[in-house]
């Protein structure tokens, strides 16, 4: 038990409560709340304990919501005020293009400016995208042909990377209610990110199953016939059935301290990337009701699981703001 001895401290007083950390075999660490008091004569003591680790999580899960609340409005705002004067500068740059022979020298400078603009209005896009993510048009769809469209859209940098693809659907799958047009972005995120990884050939392997997983806590974000809904969750209705895709690659992986920070906003591995990628996905995923998890080592490759509920669900929306026009 690290720290003072909270046992001895106990002992000394009537009751006490405080918060300890306990340290494990495995050299981790567990936060508990400790409750202690002094009865009967001679004087014995009982020790309770909860475990806080769950408080925690939820603790600072409710935090980054606040974070990305916030970011999104702030996100929103600078988006629209950089787009405007940004459309200025690539009219005007054309228009200057069009003055140069395609020889000159200047004339290069000015395709220079274009491409940075070009950049420049993706990031914005993106930006809009997260702060104002459009609402899923659920429709029963099969996840298999949403992979296909994906390699179709991806084969250039398949090929160009000497990547071996593999796609194993489980038998007997019916649909689930997704929109197809945003899984299959999300999808080609996290496939583009997987051979980015592998830039000296190796496997992608995609994955298809029926799973279980725990249903999601609701919350006062949820739109309202999902709150109203969410009020009282029969028994036996705490899992719920889900398909589960896997996107699994051979790539370098990611470091370790990385992995904690990959669903933030501007957070990237990459030296050119915007860190919106998995922060949009992950957004997408949380309207359709679903989960995204990404499990990685270092030289071993990265798996990134994406699950869609079976059932007809409205996921987790920010609330609306006036300055964002939400």
């Amino acid at each position: 038990m690290a720290g003072d001895d909270p046992v001895r401290d106990a002992a000394r007083r009537a009751s006490t409560e405080r918060e300890v950390v306990l340290a494990t075999a495995a050299g981790g660490e567990v936060p508990v709340l400790l409750r202690s008091a002094r009865l009967g004569r001679p004087p014995w003591v009982l020790l309770t304990l909860r475990d806080q680790a769950g408080t925690r999580r939820m603790e600072q899960e409710l935090r980054r919501h606040e974070r990305l609340a916030m970011l999104g409005r702030l996100s929103a705002g600078a988006a629209h005020e950089i787009r405007n004067p940004l459309a200025g500068i690539g009219t005007s740059a054309q228009v200057l293009l069009g003055r140069f022979e395609p020889r000159d020298e200047r004339a290069r400078f000015v395709r220079v400016i274009l491409e940075e603009v070009g950049r420049l209005d993706r990031i914005v896009t993106s930006l809009l995208q997260y702060a104002r993510p459009r609402v899923p048009e659920l429709k029963p769809t099969l996840l298999a042909p949403c992979i296909e469209r994906v390699l179709e859209l991806a084969a250039e940098p398949v090929a160009h990377g000497h990547v071996r693809v593999e796609v194993e659907v489980a038998p007997r799958l019916g649909p689930v209610y997704i929109d197809p047009d945003l899984v299959t972005q999300v999808l080609l995120n996290v496939t583009l990110n997987a051979l980015q990884a592998m830039p000296d050939s190796g496997t992608l392997r995609y994955e298809v199953r029926r799973v279980r997983r725990k249903a999601p806590a609701r919350s006062a974000g949820r739109r309202a016939e999902d709150r109203a809904a969410g009020r009282r969750r029969p028994r036996g209705h705490d899992w719920i059935a889900s398909q589960q895709v896997r996107v699994i690659d051979t790539g370098v992986g990611i470091p370790r301290h990385a992995l904690a920070r990959l669903f933030d906003p501007f957070f990237s591995t990459k030296p050119k990337g915007t860190g919106l990628g998995l922060a949009i996905s992950q957004s997408i995923m949380q309207e359709h009701g679903g989960a995204i998890a990404v499990a990685s080592r270092e030289g071993r490759g990265t798996t990134v699981l994406l699950d869609f509920p079976m059932e007809k669900r409205h996921g987790q929306r920010r609330q609306p703001h006036a300055d964002t026009g939400r």
